[in-house]
């Protein structure tokens, strides 16, 4: 049957069968039931929020004050010295980006050391003790140097008079401070917990975590926005702790404190309100509010409210229903039953088909048994989708599939152009393949090459790289294009080394023949794009980093590295990595020079041996930049008696040597020059 005379039949049908029943009968349910769900929907977004609080204060605070108390019961906190304290609470606030302050008070002296965030997010030592006037006040920086850090400060503080210290001493557990103002003069909340020596012993001292009010506030923020109302936390007694950012803030908060202080046995299962979202009326406006308890074993106690008003949730359900009156008052009964079927027959293989071309649109080419149709026309349309997809597969071995993937979402046809853009571009070659060519038949050679291309074009696609072409046994591949990635350099450094790392395990195994691959890796402006004919062209890359990548690979042979990366890639690759700086080179065809570096591995992935001689070489390097050839002999000639596989140290030994029989100029910056390609 044609699909035209199955929606012809169709029609027919449900114009003879109208009937507006089931229409009204289906606004009048739907009304009531989307009213319920939609206040149910607000009730658990308003439950999901108090999970957020929870999250937010109790499970840093918990963690870390069980920590510390721990390790101070342990030993293995020096409460003693406040270099050492310090550096530990910095850590722990530096990965803990929610919390304001971490502290520790001595019970004793009112000895005080704590770290605080400022508004720059950099982490500030404090240390004060009563008696000795203003606090000392140093930045703690991620290498770990100190630096004064200069504000009013106040002066002979005692935390043994604060209430959260005392408090502490006397609850001997957890205890949640109301909101006040801290001595630094901004608003916050603190959780503290005494230690003890031991369990019957006299308080040692309090540990502490605190808030910024603010931060807080920024959350709430973030869950008004969300159910598109009024987000407050209010102390078990309605006494407000903070709220979100809203102009009636003041009499919201004051009608929901009013509710709470004369209902204060309400219940709720935590985490989903047992009750209807209550109505309270604010001004001329009613709000639906929904109320979580929060009580937990560690001693947070308080209530997370949530306020919209009635117009917005009812109105969103007047709409819909409203639309589905419609619909079902225009409803045609009978025919939608004998429709059903029908429309089933037919909906089943389009929507695998539908979802198919989805999957082609995002360029997912799995192949797929679709359903087949009654209808004549579906089929021919699912085969026609089979045989794209299958040309597609085809297509994606020969073009790279993110370019192509970026070509089907645009809809627009590929011309050619270019544009300039920073790229790391990656230049390999395989050691020896010419003789171990003639000595293998070539259908044996092809599949070694497949599959040491495979092994090593996949880790780098993995890592956001682009292969442009296979080069015989060489391998072109680009960062940061046709799609900007973010920290391309290292991308390329870790893919390259992972590569190589599973081509030696797999050659190791058996799996591989064991190519020794030599990469060069450079970074800078090239063109990339469609470069050709109008007729036909390829993404590439040409300029003058792909020549100096390549000019690094050859370079390989002359040090006897395997990863030579330039000074642009080591400067921008991030401290991931263990580098030597092998060199000041100036390769043909290139005007200027650069310093140039051997990639030896991941950091903590290469062993001491190895980076005691890179020590020992760029000492002997820097000697040689500065002309004190004789050391920088010395040091070399010890590194290849100690190393004789290190084919750099003895190069350099040897260029030394050149270097003594010379009178050189003035201005000599220690660059070679290399004059072969």
């Amino acid at each position: 049957m044609r699909l035209r005379t199955l929606l012809s039949l169709m029609l027919a049908g449900l114009l003879m069968v109208t009937s507006g029943f089931i229409g009204w009968l289906g606004y009048s349910s739907s009304h009531h039931e989307l009213q319920h769900f939609t206040e149910e929907e607000f009730a658990l977004a308003n439950g999901a929020a108090a999970h957020k609080v929870v999250d937010f204060l109790n499970d840093p605070a918990n963690r870390l004050l069980d920590e510390f108390s721990l390790r101070a019961r342990r030993g293995m906190l020096n409460l003693k010295d406040d270099r050492a304290l310090g550096f530990d609470l910095a850590e722990r606030l530096r990965v803990n980006p929610t919390l304001a302050w971490i502290s520790y008070s001595d019970a004793e002296t009112g000895h005080f050391v704590g770290v605080w965030r400022t508004d720059e997010n950099e982490i500030v030592l404090n240390v004060s003790t009563p008696g000795k006037g203003e606090a000392r006040e140093e930045i703690i920086t991620q290498d770990g140097r100190e630096i004064t850090y200069q504000r009013a400060r106040p002066k002979d503080y005692d935390p043994r008079g604060r209430d959260w210290f005392k408090n502490a001493v006397a609850a001997d557990t957890t205890v949640w401070s109301n909101p006040y103002v801290f001595a630094d003069g901004v608003p916050g909340i603190t959780a503290s917990r005494v230690w003890r020596a031991s369990v019957s012993g006299t308080a040692a001292g309090v540990f502490t975590v605190d808030f910024y009010l603010k931060d807080l506030e920024s959350l709430l923020d973030g869950v008004a926005k969300q159910i598109d109302g009024f987000s407050a936390i209010l102390e078990p007694d309605g006494q407000l702790i903070c709220d979100s950012n809203n102009q009636d803030a003041t009499a919201l908060t004051a009608a929901l404190g009013s509710w709470i202080s004369t209902h204060p046995k309400f219940k709720n299962i935590k985490g989903q309100t047992s009750n209807d979202p209550v109505p309270m009326k604010v001004g001329p406006t009613t709000y639906l509010t929904a109320l979580d308890h929060i009580d937990e074993p560690s001693g947070l106690r308080c209530v997370v409210a949530g306020m919209v008003p009635e117009s917005v949730i009812y109105n969103r359900v007047n709409r819909a229903t409203g639309q589905m009156g419609l619909v079902g008052l225009a409803g045609l009964g009978l025919a939608v039953l004998a429709g059903w079927f029908m429309a089933y027959r037919i909906s089943e293989p389009l929507r695998a088909l539908g979802n198919d071309l989805a999957q082609v649109g995002q360029f997912h080419l799995a192949a797929e048994d679709l359903p087949r149709s009654v209808v004549r026309e579906v089929n021919q349309l699912r085969d026609a989708a089979d045989r794209m997809k299958s040309g597609l597969r085809s297509f994606i071995k020969y073009v790279p599939d993110d370019l192509v993937r970026r070509l089907l979402s645009s809809g627009k046809e590929a011309v050619l152009g270019g544009e300039i853009r920073e790229l790391t571009v990656f230049f390999s070659d395989i050691e020896g393949f010419a003789s171990h060519s003639e000595k293998v038949a070539p259908n044996v050679l092809v599949h070694q090459l497949a599959v040491y291309f495979e092994i090593l074009s996949r880790r780098l696609r993995q890592h956001s790289g682009t292969i442009d072409k296979f080069i015989g046994d060489g391998l072109l591949v680009f960062f940061n294009a046709p799609e900007k990635v973010p920290h391309h350099e290292n991308l390329a450094c870790r893919g390259t080394l992972i590569g190589l790392q599973e081509l030696a395990l797999r050659q190791r195994e058996g799996e591989a023949v064991a190519f020794r691959t030599r990469v060069g890796l450079h970074r800078g402006n090239v063109l990339v794009g469609n470069i050709g004919t109008p007729e036909r062209f390829a993404y590439t890359v040409l300029g003058d980093v792909v020549n100096v990548a390549s000019r690094l690979e050859s370079l390989n042979k002359v040090y006897g590295t395997q990863v030579l990366a330039s000074g642009d890639v080591r400067e921008h690759a991030g401290n991931d990595f263990e580098w030597r700086h092998l060199d000041r080179i100036s390769v043909a065809g290139r005007k200027g020079s650069m310093d140039i570096y051997e990639l030896m591995g991941l950091k903590d992935g290469v062993d001491d041996d190895r980076l005691h001689n890179r020590n020992l070489y760029e000492e002997a390097l820097g000697h040689y930049f500065a002309r004190s050839f004789w050391d920088a002999r010395r040091i070399f000639s010890q590194i290849t008696q100690n190393y004789p596989e290190d084919k750099a140290a003895l190069l350099m030994m040897t260029r030394c040597d050149h270097m003594l029989s010379l009178e050189l100029p003035a201005d000599w910056d220690g660059v070679f020059v290399y004059t072969l390609k």
